[in-house]
């Protein structure tokens, strides 16, 4: 991803010279969306649309240690005005990241939980429905706090989060607890494996999640995996069912065609999708899908994505 240099990157003199930076990276989109029976009262289809800044600021230490922080704004079709988020502020040396503030989790950060997504929205049925912490793109609880570390190492990354909804009470209310999530995925050659538990998640006493997935690159233009997760429970005890889903892609020239099935318990019907991407150059691309949720529902997209 190409980024903007908003500030010129300043050298301090000295027996060593350690340099700061602040640079602007995100994304846009925009295109027509359809969800069958998206709510009484409510339109079919309509024009869906984000646009996404990411503000990041980091200095390096004459030690190599590098301190970080980050800010979003972000508007979707629908919101009145454009918002920032509660700030993420890192600590970084050697493959070893410490994270607190806004922290990505664990379970949101492991690798392939999210490789069935398709169109220019990135969404899938065959995500994970489990409830769950993750980085807060607007504004996020009052007093919420996390701390997250990361470590990678040759095709290695392991993830540890930890997330207390209110840091500024003594005791939680009852039923709402502390998140706490492992996760690890590993790359050799032409496969990858990934695994994510996290306890209490969200902060649902009793809603214990988990993943596992594996995928393997058939050649540099095609790629299969399964993933599989126990999605956990409502806050009110209701099992979200177990998870699996199967995901496929195939690249020629500028086009990317995708595929998944995704089955979950207790429910009626087998999720699916199938959608393809046009390149278009410079991180932009046309994209859409034609999904189908579990429920027997289609939802479908068409629009365009670009980064910067």
């Amino acid at each position: 991803m190409k980024k903007v240099l908003l500030a010129t990157t300043m050298f301090v003199a000295g027996a060593s010279a350690a340099a700061a930076e602040v640079t602007i990276s995100g994304y846009g989109r925009f295109g027509a969306e359809y969800v069958e029976n998206r709510g009484a009262g409510l339109s079919d289809t309509i024009i869906s649309s984000r646009l996404r800044f990411n503000i990041d600021a980091t200095t390096e230490t004459d030690a190599g240690v590098t301190f970080g922080a980050r800010l979003r704004f972000q508007n979707d079709d629908g919101d009145v005005a454009t918002v920032g988020n509660n700030a993420r502020f890192s600590a970084s040396f050697s493959g070893f990241t410490v994270s607190v503030g806004n922290v990505d989790t664990a379970f949101d950060s492991v690798a392939l939980t999210y490789n069935s997504e398709m169109g220019y929205q990135d969404s899938s049925f065959g995500d994970s429905e489990a409830a769950f912490f993750a980085y807060n793109s607007k504004v996020g609880p009052a007093n919420y706090m996390g701390v997250s570390a990361t470590y990678s190492f040759g095709g290695a990354n392991l993830y540890f989060s930890y997330v207390n909804p209110d840091q500024t009470v003594s005791t939680l209310p009852v039923g709402i607890s502390e998140e706490i999530g492992i996760a690890a995925d590993y790359t050799a050659g032409q496969f990858t494996v990934a695994a994510a538990f996290t306890s209490d998640a969200a902060g649902i006493v009793g809603n214990d999640i988990a993943f596992i997935g594996a995928a393997y690159a058939i050649n540099d233009a095609a790629n299969v995996g399964l993933n599989y997760y126990d999605n956990g429970t409502t806050a009110g005890g209701v099992d979200r069912g177990n998870q699996a889903t199967i995901y496929g892609n195939y690249t020629f020239g500028a086009t990317t065609v995708r595929a998944y099935l995704s089955d979950r318990e207790n429910d009626p019907d087998t999720a699916y999708g199938i959608g393809a991407d046009y390149a278009l150059g410079e991180g932009a691309r046309l994209s859409g899908s034609i999904q189908g949720d579990f429920n027997g529902n289609t939802a479908a997209d068409l629009g365009v994505r670009f980064n910067f």
